[in-house]
């Protein structure tokens, strides 16, 4: 019933708003759920045998990275497997069913989980695992990333587990419990085990019991525990390794301060902040039992203080810094800053439990109502407490304490069960009404423009577009930058392209790609697709996706070589371009000249001194000609401009032409990338303007680059024909037969992220090199013939010991366990 209710209330409050999938309303946060839909695009391709990639690599996104720190993290819940069962079109439902099942199969646990703290009516304790199951944190948080709703699951179950130490039972069973946790989502596994082990403690110091009894349970946790997490080392360790080597974003930090009162308003159902603030209501019935707590005389006085203290102690450590930290693993989000908030509603789903199931007398529900309506008198005018919170917790509230003075009374069976269907009533009631204010305040619609469904007709046209074109992996086909906007568009539409968002892209891709002029955001953890044609052709970029007509798409051949080329000993270059810019990384990196970067010089406009750095643009007030900076430059005729200015937040406008490019740098956050801006007239003499909207914009004196189209032809031919005979790209391989004799540095189309390593004729396998930024394995003066590339992620082999290792302790717990009871009379 507790399943049950809580997912017909979600769904229901959903449907009351017409949010997907029950209409076209996008989910709130829309680029942050959706962008999670395509990894579960790539999980049904890797069950149905359609990806380019396996669980250790994907070759589908970032041009090529690491995907098992990506399984363990964002795939691992259970229900995400539910993709491979429906058609790949419908992944955005499978993602919405991750979130409804495991909020359902959270509520049954907790029903379980508080009867062992104190026995009890199950109708009862459903009711309130109801609240918990749909708690503010799941509804505004968990359901838009799904897979930390398994959070909402470990809390009780690490709480049954817990629960068997207490009583000495169950420890193979309760380790299992503990890995499946950690194995399934270990970021909440981890806040989840921390808010077990504190609820643990709470139980042993009010136990009647001896200190050495306790000790026991003490041990039997622990080992218990270390025994589960060595079961998933391979997901511990990994990640861990992941995000040590990933593209660090401290400067995204947010700040974990929340004003007392706003805090305390979030209690109430279906508050939604503006400004971000624990999400953790857990309904309006635990609310006003929590509140009634300090008047149940019929519970011990030691076990009301107890339990309050650990509510409020575990409240305030979300506003710790330091506390905070160690809830979310050492270090704060760059996202959501009180992502632990689930856990302060599991703790008081179960302080409502304790009050529950003494069945608090008329006077005692009295206080709590008292203190219920103080709540909404303090707490009303503050901006969480929208209009449908403060009408369903007065009139929930109202309510839901008459059912309880009506159910405390002793009425006989019949007149119970009446007054407890009414109590489930009211509870589906409220929860639908929170979810459905909810939804309607965090409307996306209300923030202006959204962007459209993931799983649109689009993109399964577009997937089925790239299908058809599929050469891989002599060439790779990119979704492309103009035709979708969601993160992780390469995984949606097929391809092999540079769409990527990930917290574990490393620095060493992050890096090395930027360098080479790619688009980035999020301090380097979202990759954009190559957008010009020398980043495509060192790539091995040979299909692109372009918009055609108002809904459609077309492929388009570009030029490219295969994905294994060879580089001359001494070709690495800067070939006349200034030391440390783009275009000498990326002439080095071709192995050829293919650009002319003139100076630039002012013509005309607003002053711009120059810095040293670069030409210091003033802040433009208004959009007429007098804001607009303009600039000079000489090429030869007919080459195609282009500009590279990473930091840069202004537009650039070609004289002549009228054609303009909006550039949004923002560092570190934002790394514009290369932009084409025309071709050079008959005359050779390039003009362009600039307007920067904000202070502090710089346009480099290199920003400008000239490509000649004749060399870039002859340099990609020149790969071509030099390059590899035959490619072969496994899920984690690459293997390539090479021109006889072949010297200099044979250059991998992906970058040289850590995990790789590459042997030559079959010898012994070396760590590549990073060849500006792509993958490198020299070849030596002798002359070869076949190169092999293999892809192992950092920490699986450890891991997988670890998973030996616990796999021989219960091996041995239960070995020793049956050898007991053969001796035993």
């Amino acid at each position: 019933m507790a399943a049950f209710i809580s997912m017909a209330a979600y769904s229901a409050g959903l449907a009351a708003h017409g949010v997907y999938p029950f209409g076209s309303i996008p989910r709130a946060d829309n680029d942050l759920r959706h962008q999670y839909v395509p990894f579960h695009t790539h999980l049904w391709d890797l069950q149905h045998g359609n990806a380019q990639g396996d669980l250790l690599f994907n070759w589908q996104s970032g041009y090529g990275v690491g995907f098992l720190g990506d399984f363990f993290t964002y795939l691992t819940n259970p229900f995400s497997w539910l993709a491979g069962a429906l058609p790949r079109e419908h992944a955005e439902f499978s993602v919405y069913l991750v979130s409804l099942f495991s909020m359902g199969l959270a509520a049954a646990l907790m029903t379980v989980f508080l009867g062992r703290l104190r026995p009890g009516s199950p109708w009862l304790r459903a009711l309130l695992s109801v609240g918990y199951a749909v708690c503010g944190w799941g509804v505004a948080e968990g359901t838009i990333v799904p897979m930390w709703t398994w959070g909402l699951v470990a809390i009780p179950m690490l709480g049954i587990a817990a629960d068997w130490c207490l009583t000495g039972r169950h420890w193979v069973l309760g380790s299992l419990l503990v890995a499946l946790c950690w194995f399934a989502n270990f970021y909440t596994a981890a806040m989840a085990t921390l808010a077990t082990a504190l609820v643990f403690l709470v139980r042993l110091l009010l136990a009647d019991t001896d200190w050495r009894t306790r000790g026991r349970a003490l041990w039997r946790a622990a080992t218990m525990t270390g025994t589960g997490l060595l079961l998933a080392a391979p997901a511990v360790l990994v990640c861990a390794r992941a995000n040590q080597r990933s593209q660090p974003t401290e400067l995204y930090v947010v700040s974990v301060d929340a004003d007392p009162l706003t805090y305390l308003s979030m209690l109430i159902p279906g508050t939604h902040p503006r400004y971000p603030a624990p999400n953790i209501y857990a309904g309006v019935l635990v609310l006003l039992l929590v509140l009634t707590l300090p008047f149940q005389s019929k519970v011990r006085a030691r076990e009301r203080a107890a339990w309050f203290a650990l509510l409020l102690l575990t409240a305030v450590t979300f506003v710790l810094t330091p506390t905070a930290k160690l809830w979310q693993g050492g270090a704060l989000p760059h996202g959501a800053p009180f992502r632990e908030s689930f856990v302060l509603s599991g703790m008081l789903a179960m302080a409502a439990w304790i009050c529950l199931a003494h069945m608090p007398r008329p006077r005692a529900l009295l206080g709590g109502a008292a203190l219920l309506a103080l709540l909404v008198a303090v707490t009303y005018d503050l901006q969480p407490v929208n209009r449908y919170a403060l009408t369903g917790v007065l009139v929930g509230g109202a309510v839901t304490t008459v059912l309880l003075l009506a159910y405390a009374r002793g009425l006989r069976r019949p007149a119970r069960m009446g007054v407890m269907v009414l109590l489930a009533v009211s509870v589906f009631a409220g929860t639908t009404y929170a979810v459905y204010g909810n939804a309607v305040v965090d409307d996306p619609r209300r923030r202006g423009p959204v962007r459209t469904q993931t799983m649109t007709t689009l993109g399964v046209d577009a997937y089925r577009t790239l299908r058809e074109r599929e050469d891989w992996p002599a060439i790779r086909s990119d979704a492309g930058p103009e035709v979708f906007v969601t993160n992780n568009d390469a995984m949606l539409v097929g391809g092999q392209g540079g769409g990527y968002y990930s917290s574990y892209v490393s620095v060493e891709t992050a890096r090395g790609l930027r360098g080479l002029g790619l688009g980035q955001a999020m301090g380097g953890r979202h990759l954009w697709p190559a957008d010009d044609p020398v980043l495509r052709s060192l790539l091995g970029v040979g299909t692109v996706l372009e918009p055609a007509g108002e809904n459609g798409v077309s492929a388009r051949t570009v030029p490219a070589p295969p994905l294994v080329t060879l580089r001359p000993p001494a070709s690495d270059q800067a070939y006349g371009a200034p030391e440390g810019s783009v275009w000498a990384r990326r002439h080095a990196a071709l192995g050829a000249r293919v650009y002319t970067v003139p100076g630039l010089s002012r013509t005309g406009g607003p002053d711009a001194p120059d810095t040293g750095r670069g030409f210091a643009l003033p802040r433009a007030e208004g959009e007429g000609d007098e804001h607009w900076t303009a600039f000079s430059s000489r090429c030869a005729p007919g080459e195609r401009a282009f500009l590279y200015a990473p930091d840069l937040y202004a537009t650039v406008q070609v004289r002549g032409t009228g054609h303009r490019e909006s550039l949004f740098g923002k560092p570190p956050a934002v790394s514009a990338p290369l932009k084409e801006l025309g071709t050079v007239p008959p005359d050779g003499r390039f003009d362009f303007s600039v307007r920067a909207p904000r202070d502090g914009q710089i346009l480099p004196p290199d920003a400008l680059g000239c490509l000649d189209p004749a060399a870039f032809d002859a340099a990609v031919a020149r790969l071509k024909a030099t390059g590899a005979t035959a490619v072969t790209a496994g899920g984690h391989t690459v293997e390539a037969r090479l021109p006889k004799g072949s010297t200099g540095t044979a250059v991998v189309a992906t970058t040289a992220s850590p995990g790789w390593t590459c042997s030559v004729d079959g010898g012994p396998a070396r760590a590549p090199v990073s060849y500006h930024g792509l993958l490198g394995v020299p070849l030596g003066g002798a002359g070869a013939d076949r190169l092999s590339c293999s892809y192992l992620p950092e920490g699986l082999s450890a891991g997988l010991a670890g998973t030996a290792a616990g796999t021989l302790l219960i091996g041995g717990v239960l070995a020793a366990a049956a050898w007991r009871r053969r001796r035993e009379p």
